[in-house]
């Protein structure tokens, strides 16, 4: 019985929240940009010792 009830719990309370948060603001920053033409970053050459 208390498997059930946390499985409520969870869907009821847990997954709305982060469906509503991906909705609202995306944490990783995944989405792209059709302005940019590459997300290509150079790296920065190492210096010579």
């Amino acid at each position: 019985m208390r498997t059930f009830l946390l499985l409520i719990a969870y869907y009821l309370i847990v997954t709305p929240i982060g469906l509503l948060g991906r909705l609202v603001n995306d944490p990783m920053a995944r989405r792209r940009s059709r302005r940019t033409d590459t997300y290509w970053i150079p790296s920065v050459p190492s210096p010579t010792r």
